[in-house]
């Protein structure tokens, strides 16, 4: 095989060490793939069902590794996350030997800045941290540009948010300031016990979590309520990218098994899913979208929600369970978006009569021209945000420091406007 795809010295000290404690690679291994960065490549002919890395619980990372008397000295309701990530920051080189390998392959602090919108700088969008240059600014802290995604930020540029009357459990909007309260949370539950914890090294720690843990609950315990308290890190198979393939993750008292559901070739990259996720969600939790996501979508809330008549119509939604979390993806929008369109010109009982069944009272001309109208609002905060964003970067608002990130979200916008204009065309067919 070429050897442009190799990884690099390091990567390769790695990958023998992790072999030697008990990892077993079959057919793949890490590579570099030009443009791309690191990765999983197919060394042979792999079929789907075939498992590629097994993974043994020995090398595992996880909380029962760390000892008691670190983990007893936290507030009890301290997240696992948050944990773990101090004892990566406050462990002497002596204790965290074992791993010093596997560290060298991680990403640096600087990937993580360069990549996650939390880390960003207000002007585009980022949150306040006690390391950033914006904290030591009062006005700059006290400013938001609104030029991450709605369901990222939450923040809009060309409606005024404010309809939503009830709060209602929402996975993928509001992302970054969702990160925000749970990486703040975990900092001041460590800071109350070790108060000179770097800050700096403490959110890369919590970072590295956030985006290279798997899923686990050891065989004698219990699932915990929070999936982030099931968490651990593996050795190895962390170099697998993300695709909205299927893939094959099992774990038990022996370890971890990832197995392929496709077949490569020698010479593919290897992917696993980190799960059907939107690009925002991806953006937002692992700094990066893809080009071709089938799970892409965006949300359709606070359009909807600050466009509806009357609080009396919003109280249906909220009583017949449609309250919030409209999407849209390019094949069309949701059915959840498709009922709420109807009460907007339906009497409250046709419509209740209407979710049991009955067409009395429906419109579909009149739902496609209110879904319309929606659509077209997104499409022009696309729009309202794309401009104001090239604007920014050409007058200094955005130092050219940050164009990289700015080009990054006019890609994302573009995106974002497509899946309008698509959506809207489908409803027509």
């Amino acid at each position: 095989m070429s050897s442009d795809w190799s990884p690099g010295e390091v990567h390769e000290t790695f990958s023998e060490w992790a072999l030697a404690q008990g990892v077993i690679a079959n057919k793949v291994r890490p590579a570099r793939f030009p443009g791309r960065g690191l990765g999983m490549i197919a060394t042979d002919t792999i079929k789907s069902g075939d498992f590629v890395v097994k993974v043994p619980t020995t090398t595992i990372l996880t909380a029962d590794k760390i000892p008691s008397e670190f983990r007893s000295q936290f507030p009890e309701d301290t997240r696992i996350q948050a944990i773990i990530a101090a004892y990566l920051t406050c462990s002497s080189e002596e204790d965290l030997a074992p791993y010093s390998l596997w560290f060298k392959t991680w990403p640096t602090r600087q990937d993580f800045e360069d990549s996650m919108p939390m880390l960003w700088p207000r002007s585009l969008g980022g949150l306040t941290w006690p390391d950033s240059d914006d904290a030591a600014d009062p006005a700059v802290a006290a400013s938001q540009s609104n030029f991450l995604p709605p369901c990222i930020s939450g923040l809009w540029n060309s409606i005024q948010k404010g309809g939503v009357t009830r709060q209602y459990e929402t996975e993928h909007q509001d992302l970054v300031q969702q990160q925000g309260l749970r990486l703040g949370k975990a900092w001041n539950d460590v800071v109350s016990v070790i108060p000179d914890i770097d800050w700096k090294s403490f959110s890369y720690h919590w970072l590295i979590l956030n985006t290279r843990s798997f899923y686990w609950v050891a065989p004698d315990q219990e699932a915990p309520e929070d999936r982030n308290d099931a968490m651990a890190l593996l050795p190895f198979a962390d170099y697998f990218n993300h695709s909205d393939v299927e893939c094959d993750v099992k774990f038990d008292g022996d370890g971890y098994t990832l197995s392929a559901t496709e077949d490569y070739e020698a010479g593919d990259e290897v992917y696993m899913s980190y799960g059907s996720h939107p690009n925002d969600f991806l953006l937002a939790e692992y700094g990066f979208f893809m080009d071709k996501n089938d799970s892409d979508c965006i949300y359709l809330d606070d359009i909807i929600l600050c466009d509806f008549p009357s609080a009396e119509k919003q109280e249906e939604l909220w009583l017949n369970q449609y309250y919030g979390n409209y999407s849209v993806n390019s094949e069309g929008v949701c059915y959840r978006t498709e009922i709420a369109a109807c009460l907007m010109y339906m009497e409250e009982e046709d419509w209740r009569n209407h979710l049991e069944g009955s067409t009395e009272g429906v419109d579909e001309k009149k739902s496609e021209d209110i879904i319309k109208g929606w659509l077209r609002t997104y499409a022009a905060e696309a729009d309202a945000t794309m401009s104001a964003l090239r604007k920014a970067m050409e007058s200094g608002g955005v130092p050219e420091t940050h164009h990289g990130k700015a080009e990054y979200l006019l890609r994302r916008w573009k995106q974002i406007k497509s899946i309008c204009e698509s959506a809207s065309s489908a409803l027509s067919l």
